[in-house]
């Protein structure tokens, strides 16, 4: 695959923390998704009378679609763009399946980070990228859209450089949520990640996001890939402090 992210799409990940990359994914491998995620839902539907978000987290070998969507229809190139000369692949072993059950009107009014309210945990389940594959049109609000604190990602950098990498795995943050914390940092207002189907979502781990409602489709559906650059454990507290730790290019385009 040819290289996708140039200098201005690597400086506005570095701004928001996020980018939307159009037609990633092509309608073959998105028909398989198709076909694959409908089975599943069939397979373990949700209660008759849910509404609003609805999530499986499954072994990679029962979704051999998205596996080869992550790997041959161009995911995981235009995420190793990100992090380069770093690898980067499955950080666990699932991938989610987030879908949105019509009749939800919901707007978030905060967000958090993943990997945290873990019983027993010692330490956060951290990861260097999210990637998601869109299977609908999400390019309007409503449509239970991933929602976004576009720059939040820099004031978590700020927050764990001030209060420490461990400052939101205690009980106040209920999970990863900074907006909980006592004196709580300002991420600004919140926002809807539009996209249409094919494209692929990257957000960075940092980025404070949560879901939004959806009063348009029956069942959203996108197909999240939690993405660890190689090593990230053994540095995941420099990431909480160095925001661009395992992000070279986006450094580089920054210096630029």
């Amino acid at each position: 695959m040819a290289v996708v992210l140039g200098d201005d799409e690597l400086c506005t990940f570095a701004r928001d923390g996020y980018i939307v990359v159009p037609s990633v994914v092509d309608e073959a491998h998105l028909v398989e998704l198709d076909r694959e995620v409908d089975a599943l839902v069939t397979r373990k539907a949700p209660p008759a009378d849910k509404v609003g978000f609805h999530h499986y987290f499954e072994h990679p070998s029962e979704l051999p679609s998205a596996q080869r969507a992550l790997h041959e229809a161009g995911v995981i190139a235009v995420a190793g763009e990100l992090v380069a000369p770093l690898a980067i692949d499955l950080a666990f072993d699932h991938i989610q399946v987030a879908t949105s059950i019509y009749g939800w009107d919901h707007v978030p009014g905060g967000g958090h980070i993943d990997g945290y309210g873990i019983p027993d945990q010692t330490e956060p389940a951290t990861f260097t990228l999210l990637a998601g594959i869109y299977l609908d049109d999400e390019s309007e609000p409503g449509r239970g859209n991933l929602y976004v604190w576009p720059g939040s990602h820099l004031g978590h950098e700020r927050l764990f450089r001030e209060r420490g990498v461990d400052v939101l795995m205690g009980p106040a943050s209920m999970g990863g949520h900074a907006c909980l914390l006592p004196d709580p940092p300002d991420f600004g207002r919140g926002e809807p990640v539009l996209a249409r189907r094919g494209d692929v979502v990257l957000a960075h781990y940092l980025l404070a996001h949560n879901q939004s409602g959806n009063l348009w489709s029956p069942l959203r559906r996108i197909v999240y890939f939690r993405l660890a650059a190689e090593g990230h454990r053994s540095r995941w507290a420099s990431t909480h402090s160095d925001v661009w730790c395992e992000y070279a290019p986006v450094r580089a385009a920054l210096a630029s």
